[in-house]
């Protein structure tokens, strides 16, 4: 059960463990069993996705902490990945206000997915949406990046079907999602749905989601563009830029500020915009040979870049190279690194409490730690 994976985090958690220490304060400390695959944080909240193992079973966990009040609530554990012929496990986790949402994937041939919702206060998680495709054959629906802050959680569908696109180049057809109250029936593969889900978008081709929050969706076009909507899907801006360089965004919780990490040629920069696509500073990130998400999202699987934009709040981008977090304030260019006392797994999500952090202990590469860093401590680094 999950609860008897995570003890170790319990216990640590219960004794208020001290850990990476900051300038105006020490960060929180929760301790698991296994790497941490993805964060994704709402206020003062984060979900986890982590990996545990023991012999001849190696599985996926959600869970969600808090560490102010000192709670963690376990979500759901996926079947253990070897009991399946191409395996079995979650990707895409999000964290909307007290909803949690992740995308689980197990099967054989045929790979089946399913977008799983819980909230604290219900925490067995039900099926939202549904997709199902070949891994022989490029044809089926796919669910790819959940999203979530606030009120908002959404998600991106599409159906791709190349052995049958001779009437399209293209042969796919994407569409974004919002889970609601209320709405009509959220898309399926013959594998369950709720019928809370409202159609923001759709359009030919490779549309997808990168980003939400503050009355906006980040959007990656077909063509490579950055499109900017409302959650009813009006368009306020369109970014254009050459296909293949926009490799992720993230919107400001206070709403006036988005951020593009453009690549080419392993140079990196971090591309400012308003909401309504007004250019702001370009700020030089460090060259790598591949920059991208912080998050897989892709249900066959992802390389983890080696520079991964996570998030953006309140003027500072956060960003992550090797086991290095970076804290970026766009108004001067003026960065804060924090090196994480340990190696790899290394994710971050910054919030208006403050920052959080995973890592693998030096002393335990096969355990991993979370880090909450108060937003007062932090900005004290700056000096």
């Amino acid at each position: 059960m999950i609860r008897h994976a995570l003890v170790l985090g319990t216990a640590a958690l219960a004794l208020g463990t001290g850990g990476a220490s900051g300038a105006g304060g020490a960060a929180a400390v929760l301790a698991l069993t296994g790497p941490v695959k993805e964060l994704a944080a709402d206020g003062g909240r984060v979900a986890i996705l982590l990996q545990t193992s023991r012999p001849r079973c190696t599985r996926d966990r959600v869970a969600v902490w808090a560490p102010s009040p000192r709670t963690l609530v376990p979500i759901a554990a996926a079947p253990c990945s070897q009991s399946l012929s191409t395996g079995a496990g979650y990707y895409s986790v999000a964290l909307a206000g007290t909803r949690v949402a992740f995308v689980a994937f197990v099967g054989g041939n045929r790979r089946e997915l399913r977008l799983r919702l819980a909230t604290l206060a219900k925490p067995r998680p039900v099926t939202a949406a549904s997709a199902s495709f070949s891994l022989d054959e490029a044809a089926g629906t796919y669910i790819g990046r959940v999203a979530g802050r606030g009120s908002q959680l959404a998600f991106d569908w599409w159906s791709v079907c190349l052995p049958c696109a001779q009437a399209s180049p293209i042969g796919a057809r994407s569409s974004v999602w919002r889970i609601v109250p209320s709405g009509a029936a959220c898309p399926q593969a013959g594998l369950g749905t709720l019928p809370r889900c409202q159609l923001v978008v759709t359009r030919p081709g490779a549309l997808r989601l990168l980003a939400v929050g503050s009355g906006l969706l980040a959007l990656r076009a077909t063509d490579g563009s950055l499109v900017l909507t409302t959650p009813a899907g009006a368009v306020r801006a369109t970014i254009p830029f050459p296909p293949g360089q926009l490799r992720a965004a993230r919107i400001d919780g206070n709403g006036r500020t988005v951020v593009a990490l453009v690549s080419a040629s392993g140079r990196n920069t971090l591309r400012v915009f308003d909401p309504n696509g007004t250019p702001g500073a370009t700020l030089p990130l460090p060259p790598t040979k591949t920059a991208g998400d912080g998050a897989c999202v892709d249900p066959t699987g992802c390389l983890i870049p080696a520079l991964r934009l996570e998030d953006l709040q309140s003027g500072l981008a956060v960003y992550v190279v090797g086991r290095d977090v970076h804290v970026l304030r766009l108004a001067d260019g003026h960065e804060v690194r924090i090196r994480t006392p340990g190696s790899s797994s290394v994710h971050a999500q910054l919030e208006a409490p403050g920052l959080f952090y995973s890592y693998r202990p030096a002393t335990g590469p096969g355990l991993a730690r979370v880090a909450f860093l108060p937003f007062a401590s932090l900005l004290a680094r700056f000096g």
